[in-house]
């Protein structure tokens, strides 16, 4: 499931704080939102990451060296 749906849980509250004045509340809840929105980014960008390591064959050692000789 993804996480995304918080945002818009915040957004929902932050829409009905802004039409019924609660500017400070609306304030808050538009800098959870945008926390909420780095951290699943983060967490997004670290599990695919961690697949990525997975993901990934071995890759054996080159036996050749930089000058183009053997090791």
């Amino acid at each position: 499931m993804s996480d995304k749906w918080i945002v818009d849980v915040l957004a929902d509250l932050m829409a009905y704080a802004e039409r019924n004045g609660l500017s400070v509340t609306a304030e808050q809840l538009e800098d959870a939102r945008l926390i909420a929105l780095t951290e699943i980014s983060n967490t997004s960008r670290e599990q695919k990451e961690i697949a990525r390591t997975y993901d990934e064959p071995a890759r054996r050692p080159s036996l050749y060296l930089a000058s183009g000789g053997h090791a």
